[in-house]
Order: structure tokens, then sequence, then C-alpha cells
């Protein structure tokens, strides 16, 4: 069932705004919201709204509200969600060159790294991070491609490389 939207409807002037905007290339969340206001404009409900541009009925409310309160203000672009990084640029480099040799080279008996061990080795031995989840890690080795414990004649450049985005 559809909720009660009293959300004021765009003006002509706002609607040929829109339509003028959308020419232009912008991000896909501001692209959503401003189909969104559009197709408010012309008549759709939220539920068919959510349909024609491919997002969840909530997204739509939001975004109508949005422009409730702003106007065409709120094409700006929309802020970044997830918490700051906790991972300096320095720590990922060391990361990804400990991730490349062999546990051998620092003493370990395994011959290949696991995501548990290489934690450990992170967190427990080298204290280059307080903690981070598996997932967290494997994300993160999984933006290199390498295989753990395998020498890579390139990896400096590919340090430097990563560290200049």
């Amino acid at each position: 069932m559809a909720r009660n939207l009293t959300i004021r409807k765009p003006t002509t002037r706002e609607m040929r705004a829109l339509e003028f905007w959308l020419e232009d290339e912008h991000a896909l969340q501001i692209q959503r919201r401003a189909y969104a206001i559009l197709y408010y404009g012309l008549g759709l409900d939220t539920q068919a709204i959510a349909k024609a541009v491919a997002a969840h009925p909530n997204t739509i409310y939001a975004d109508l509200h949005a422009f409730g309160r702003e106007g065409l203000a709120c094409l700006h672009p929309l802020s970044v969600g997830g918490a700051p990084a906790r991972i300096t640029l320095r720590q990922l480099a060391q990361l990804w060159q400990w991730a490349e040799a062999s546990p051998r080279d620092f003493g370990l008996l395994d011959a290949r790294w696991t995501l548990a061990s290489f934690r450990e080795f992170l967190v427990k031995r080298r204290r280059l991070l307080k903690h981070i989840s598996l997932e967290h890690l494997r994300q993160l080795l999984k933006k290199r491609i390498f295989v753990f414990g395998a020498s890579n004649a390139n990896s400096s450049v590919r340090i430097r490389n990563a560290l200049s985005f």
C-alpha cells in the first residue's frame, strides 16, 4: 500500500529545468533523483517511479522529501556512505608488500598465507592494524591481483601505482 505524500509538485519552470539538467551527464544517484522528481511532476505515484528508475520505493520517498525541503538544490552530489577510511595508503602498501612475501621470510613455519594467519600477522606480530575483519582483509587483498607468497619482480612499481590514486 502506498503512503500519502504531501510533497508539492514541481512547477513548470522546475520541470523544464530538470529536463535541461538531465541532458548533461551526472552521477547515477543525482540522475535517479532528478528522474524521480520529474516523474512525480508528471503524475506518477512512488511505486511507478520506483519501478521506472529501478530503485526501492523508500529511496524515492527520500528523494521526494529532499525535493520538498530543498527544491532543485537537492540535486547536488549526495554524500558518500560508510565510515571514513581507517587504513592509510602507507599501511595499505605495507600490507600488500607483506602479502606478496612468503611467511617463511618472517620466520613463520607456514609455506603460504591464509587469511586468518595473515590477519594474525598484521595485528599481533607487526601491529600494523589494531583489528581487521577477515572479509575486509579479503577485500583489500582483492584490490591487488597477486598470489600469496609468490615473488613478484615489479611489486614496487605496482605499489607506487597504487599510491597514486
